[in-house]
């Protein structure tokens, strides 16, 4: 079992939304702030269970010592796993277990979370490491 990297830029606003799938395959999603939290890896451990053909799909600008977590769970339950670059759009959205065909779940969320609003932090890696990069007396 092994990551694949993959871009989600070209794809419709759905799909980038939820690191590249179509939110009617989604069995289950955790946001960045759940992952960073370590919450969620029994439940996700649950959705892994149930798809029978399917995906994890993890958000690149996480820090995969949170990460790990998650990827030995794919590894365990021999399911692919992808890390979702998303440089070119924002999202609140850490990690996606989806099906390989829809199943339009009313709640994908961690015990009936719903997803954060618009003017919630999303995470980018660029917003992430423009403090590091700044020019002195440059605001950003």
């Amino acid at each position: 079992m092994s990551a694949f990297k993959t871009s989600a830029a070209t794809l419709s606003d759905g799909a980038r939304e939820y690191l590249g799938t179509e939110r009617e395959r989604i069995e289950g999603a955790l946001t960045a702030k759940q992952i960073y939290k370590k919450q969620g890896r029994d439940e996700v451990e649950k959705w892994i269970s149930i798809i029978r053909e399917g995906e994890m799909r993890l958000n690149s600008d996480l820090d995969y010592t949170y990460l790990t977590p998650y990827i030995q769970l794919a590894i365990q339950y021999q399911i692919p796993y992808l890390i979702v670059e998303s440089d070119e759009f924002e999202t609140n959205i850490g990690l996606v277990i989806a099906h390989a065909y829809a199943v339009d779940k009313d709640s994908i969320w961690l015990k009936d979370e719903k997803k954060i609003g618009k003017n919630s932090p999303s995470i980018t890696l660029k917003r992430q490491m423009d403090p590091f990069f700044a020019v002195e007396g440059e605001h950003s």
